[in-house]
Formats: C-alpha cells, sequence, structure tokens
C-alpha cells in the first residue's frame, strides 16, 4: 500500500481547491474541499518471493530432520542410528533459525 499512496500522491494533480472556516456555536470548523486527479503508470510490481523460498526451505529442512532422526532412532544397528540422529542435527539448526526468524518478527 505504501508504494501505491506514494506513486499516487507523486503523479497526482490537485485542482479547484477551496477551504472555508466557519463559525457555528462558538466552535470553528474547517471545511476543506478538492477535487484529485491521479494518474498511474503501468509498471509492474516485484513479487516478494523471499518469504516463500524461506518457507520451503523452512519446510524442507523440517523433513529432513524429522526423517532422519526418526528412521536414526529406530534403527537396530546402533552405530548408522547414531550416524543418521547426527546428521539430522545439521537441518534443525536451519529450522531453528528460521524458526527465531519468524518468531521475533511476530514479537516487533
Amino acid at each position: 500500500m505504501n508504494y501505491f499512496l506514494h506513486r499516487m500522491i507523486k503523479d497526482s494533480e490537485i485542482s479547484d481547491f477551496s477551504l472555508d472556516i466557519k463559525e457555528i456555536n462558538g466552535k470553528f470548523v474547517l471545511a476543506i474541499d478538492s477535487s484529485v486527479a491521479v494518474a498511474t503508470k503501468g509498471e509492474v510490481l516485484r513479487k516478494d518471493t523471499g518469504s516463500r523460498n524461506i518457507t520451503i526451505v523452512f519446510l524442507v529442512s523440517l523433513s529432513a530432520t524429522v526423517a532422519l532422526n526418526s528412521v536414526g532412532i529406530l534403527l537396530p544397528d546402533a552405530i548408522l542410528g547414531r550416524s543418521l540422529v547426527y546428521l539430522g542435527t545439521f537441518p534443525a539448526i536451519l529450522v531453528n533459525i528460521i524458526a527465531a526468524r519468524y518468531i521475533i518478527r511476530n514479537i516487533s
């Protein structure tokens, strides 16, 4: 909305501007009247794809973390299971960073 408001203010022309001050029952009333012509350009706005990409990375990292840890815990082979759980911590770090980013953004 900020982009549209800025473009409207920048490219608008104000005509028939009138300012009336009246006193009614000891109170002053200010009446402003004008007509505004807004000229818009056919500019294409850049789509915000950063949030969508971060959401995709978050979901992929979360699923990789859950899959590696679940398979590592359920495997009967202790060495391979511990290795998979260890490898599951790397996407978990990414999941924690992205989740903290969204939590901090929503708080402030």
